[in-house]
């Protein structure tokens, strides 16, 4: 062979070499910057504690729940009460893992997704100072999720299931069960009136 095809194979096995030496080097660094896979959760309030609740419908029927000064959930709205602890506690617990399956960032027509004029409205509020609110519209059309804006901003999927949870405390607010009276007992022997 020709000194020329020598030196020629030479550079292209080089250029190959540092080609891969470069490449290894940036898949290192690439794994390295990777940002870790953000929560799919439509509210990360790490490290905060939830003060109130407010759910409310375009019809503006309402509950509010208010945690007083001992750490214990009380009923403001419709009406002032006691509220059923584990009830409330449930709500919390399932707002915070409230999960997103789809995110479709900012729309173009709200109404679309029946957010222009929100079915129900949710409002958080924490101790920090932190608010929240969720605007919930129509059902997906697979009636498995819905649409929902957070705080003005991205549209979400969120699982119909969880949300249908929270939403179904406007009608039945988490007060404690009133106990149910014991049925008076007839005396033995007692003749009862017959019509």
């Amino acid at each position: 062979m020709k000194r020329s095809t020598w030196i020629w194979l030479i550079l292209l096995a080089l250029s190959i070499g540092v080609y891969f030496l470069i490449k290894t080097n940036a898949d290192k660094n690439a794994a390295q910057e990777t940002p870790v896979a953000e929560s799919n959760l439509l509210i990360d309030a790490t490290g905060d504690v939830l003060q109130r609740i407010r759910i409310y419908d375009n019809d503006y029927n309402i509950v509010e729940l208010v945690r007083d000064e001992n750490a214990l959930w009380t009923v403001s709205l419709p009406t002032a009460g006691e509220a059923d602890q584990s009830l409330a506690s449930a709500a919390e617990t399932q707002l915070g893992d409230l999960g997103v399956t789809s995110q479709l960032g900012m729309v173009a027509n709200f109404g679309d997704f029946g957010l222009e004029f929100p079915a129900y409205t949710i409002k958080l509020t924490y101790y920090s100072g932190a608010q929240h609110k969720i605007e919930v519209g129509d059902l997906t059309p697979t009636n498995t999720g819905y649409y929902v804006q957070l705080d003005d901003g991205d549209v979400y999927v969120v699982s119909q299931y969880s949300l249908d949870s929270i939403l179904n405390l406007i009608g039945n607010p988490p007060y404690p069960p009133t106990p149910t009276p014991e049925p008076t007992a007839v005396p033995t022997g007692a003749v009862t009136p017959t019509p």
